[in-house]
């Protein structure tokens, strides 16, 4: 007699569950391409990153941008910035003195109707130097910040 493999049909029924019990969870929304696309979000990354990073191969880059729904009509926004310290030597031999990623990430809410977003946390990972984490402790009101996005609701369709 064959054994009937029940996982696939256990996640399904999980996720069908999840989805009745609450829909938001089942809506996740890459919108990366679309904020490069259309708003200076990923140049500001990489304007931070001339002014901020360290060594002469340094590069910020915006990596990815989701929307989710959340209560009250509002959106949970999730973005994560990658800004690289590098350090080649050219002479004599070509070598990386440092290479060492600083990953920012930040989550939002965005409210719909007013188009503005409010940021709820910020946190920095391998911040090696303490760079980006000073610079966010001498803007102690980066968290709670309200930011107007133009045309919000072009991101959320």
């Amino acid at each position: 007699m064959t054994k009937l493999d029940l996982k696939p049909i256990f996640t399904t029924v999980v996720l069908t569950i999840l989805f009745i019990i609450n829909p938001t969870q089942a809506f996740s929304k890459d919108i990366t391409k679309q904020v490069i696309d259309e708003t200076p979000l990923d140049e500001q990354i990489t304007l931070f990153c001339l002014m901020h990073c360290i060594g002469n191969e340094k590069k910020g880059t915006l990596k990815s941008v989701t929307v989710n729904p959340a209560e009250n009509n509002r959106y949970t926004v999730r973005g994560k910035a990658a800004l690289r310290n590098r350090q080649v030597a050219q002479r004599p031999y070509k070598f990386i003195v440092y290479d060492r990623t600083v990953i920012v990430n930040s989550v939002g809410t965005l409210n719909p109707e007013t188009c503005e977003i409010r940021v709820d946390d910020i946190t920095v990972q391998n911040d090696f130097q303490d760079i980006v984490t000073n610079l966010l402790k001498s803007q102690s009101d980066a968290i709670g910040k309200v930011v107007k996005v133009p045309n919000c609701k072009n991101f959320l369709n």
